[in-house]
């Protein structure tokens, strides 16, 4: 090989490598524009028709889920072949209550199998959730929980969660901002490979914003991907 053609195989391979340190798998929301991305899970009772997407809404700048409008309702992004990402979201509560959701991360549109982060005001504590059907209870599994002076549960303040997968490996990290986290709950399971991830809310209103995922894949720009065999109706949710 002669020294011109080593040192162009040497200047490809440079900027290659240049150009995948570069590039980031990333999606983020800060909701302050309709970017497309999300799809709302609601009862497939007309709700849609009605202009009712199961007690969600996002409006200047903030998702925000009403259980007088709907009930255990999930507002979603993603593929299901994402997998090995690292998602996180601010999240605030408005009653010292429990059972007002969280998030949820490799869901499988077909069974509504999960895992779940759920936040519980009143006692103070977080838990890691392994779930089998789009409803939290049914085949729940704990895999960690979270009860020390990190999470005091103000009212009304946001707190900075994420979730991080590798492998079978699953890490929950709090804070009260992204650049002020610590690691809360470490797993080990594989019951699921992959999946979107989802707001999640139940019977306490509660508000997201300021999303980010990034891992293998993941597109700037992604149309949520539902199955044929989903038995829930699909409405796409637009910024007021």
């Amino acid at each position: 090989m002669s020294r011109n053609v080593r040192t162009s195989f040497i200047t490809i391979m440079l900027a290659l490598i240049v150009l995948s340190v570069q590039q980031v798998d990333a999606l983020s929301d800060n909701f302050e524009k309709d970017s497309g991305n999300w799809e709302v899970e609601v009862n497939p009772k007309g709700l849609l028709e009605k202009g009712d997407f199961g007690g969600w809404s996002i409006n200047k700048g903030i998702v925000a889920y009403d259980p007088a409008k709907g009930a255990n309702s999930r507002m979603m992004t993603g593929k299901q072949s994402w997998s090995d990402y690292t998602a996180e979201c601010d999240i605030k509560f408005l009653k010292a209550d429990n059972y007002p959701g969280g998030i949820r991360t490799y869901v499988d549109t077909t069974t509504g199998g999960h895992y779940a982060v759920w936040f519980y005001p009143k006692t103070k504590e977080i838990k890691l959730f392994s779930g089998t059907t789009w409803d939290i209870n049914p085949g729940l599994k704990t895999l960690g929980e979270y009860k020390e002076k990190l999470y005091d549960a103000k009212v009304d303040v946001f707190y900075h969660v994420k979730v991080v997968h590798k492998g079978d490996q699953i890490e929950v990290w709090l804070g009260k901002s992204k650049d002020n986290t610590e690691k809360i709950i470490e797993a080990k399971n594989d019951t699921f490979k992959s999946g979107l991830f989802a707001f999640d809310g139940y019977n306490q209103p509660v508000h997201f914003d300021n999303f980010e995922i990034n891992g293998p894949g993941i597109s700037a720009s992604t149309a949520v991907e539902s199955q044929d065999k989903l038995a829930i109706v699909w409405g796409t949710l637009k910024v007021k």
